[in-house]
């Protein structure tokens, strides 16, 4: 088995937030990223409904990024005037709306004060017929934002997988391990099984021996069938280019899931074709844990 060494091996799940300033509108923007396994990409956008033709842009910065999973982008954008209430509106466009009333009032000779509410419900009115700028205006600082949400979500996800490819570094050693121990068993079985079968012809008060061609051609057919030679070396060579995956600049979890079936496929012919019970009991040993590095790679780019 390689040392263990520095890979860039990513998870597919991962969190990641990023804000920017739009002082010229007095906007403040916050994008966060949220990701789960998915076998496809499929990316989700949340924003603004004033803003259409937004998705389209973040799915074209979302490449690259992301080769699958399912990725949640929210954008919020809120005043950076100051809130109240949990309503959103500027001072300056509250200031010039009360002005515009007083004239208004003055005009048509109408008593006209200010009070809490009034304001009140000029901010709900400001809040609900407030437009937001084109997001084309502001997309400069909406894409620094994104970038400072990948940045993160990728610094995450990039954690989680070297924490799962240190994991599975062991987990594919103690797979190694059995095949090992099922091959040192399998040396046995066809001496076992000669000795065996003589001891039944002397129980059968057969006169045969060990030079007999009937023995010898029986013996050689036990060989043969129960041959695992070629599985222990696929086992051998899957667990040698999955350690490899772990070391690929690339995404390899599809791959890694493929391997993890050809490994299946052996261990499940190597049981079938050997009868001692202490490679039965390796096989089942293996299999169950193949099955935990296969949850494990679900969760992999």
């Amino acid at each position: 088995m390689r040392p263990t060494t520095f890979c860039s091996m990513k998870s597919m799940t991962g969190f990641g937030r990023g804000a920017a300033n739009a002082p010229e509108h007095d906007v403040r923007i916050e994008v966060e990223l949220t990701s789960v396994n998915r076998k496809t990409l499929d990316a989700q956008v949340s924003a603004p409904r004033e803003w259409n033709g937004l998705d389209q842009q973040c799915n074209t910065w979302l490449k690259g990024a992301f080769q699958r999973g399912r990725v949640n982008i929210q954008i919020k954008v809120e005043s950076t005037e100051g809130q109240q209430a949990g309503l959103a509106w500027g001072a300056k466009s509250m200031d010039e709306s009360l002005e515009r009333l007083r004239t208004y009032a003055h005009s048509r000779e109408l008593p006209f004060t200010v009070d809490s509410h009034l304001l009140l419900d000029l901010a709900k009115t400001l809040k609900d017929s407030s437009g937001l700028p084109d997001w084309r205006e502001i997309e400069a600082p909406i894409k620094s934002a994104f970038d400072q949400a990948l940045a993160d979500i990728d610094a995450m996800r990039l954690k989680e997988g070297q924490a799962l490819a240190q994991d599975l570094r062991q987990r594919i050693r103690e797979l190694d391990t059995l095949c090992e121990q099922i091959a040192a068993h399998a040396e046995e079985t066809v001496p076992a099984y000669r000795d065996t079968l003589l001891e039944r012809l002397k129980q059968l008060k057969l006169d045969l021996d060990l030079s007999d061609e009937r023995v010898l051609k029986e013996v050689a057919l036990f060989a043969d069938r129960s041959d695992i030679s070629e599985e222990i070396t696929r086992l051998k060579s899957h667990f040698e280019q999955f350690n490899e995956l772990l070391e690929a600049d690339e995404a390899s979890g599809r791959k890694m899931d493929f391997l993890c079936q050809e490994i299946h496929r052996e261990f499940n012919t190597t049981g079938s074709k050997s009868s001692p019970i202490e490679i039965t009991r390796a096989v089942i040993e293996g299999k169950n844990g193949l099955e935990r590095i296969r949850e494990q790679v679900q969760n992999i780019e």
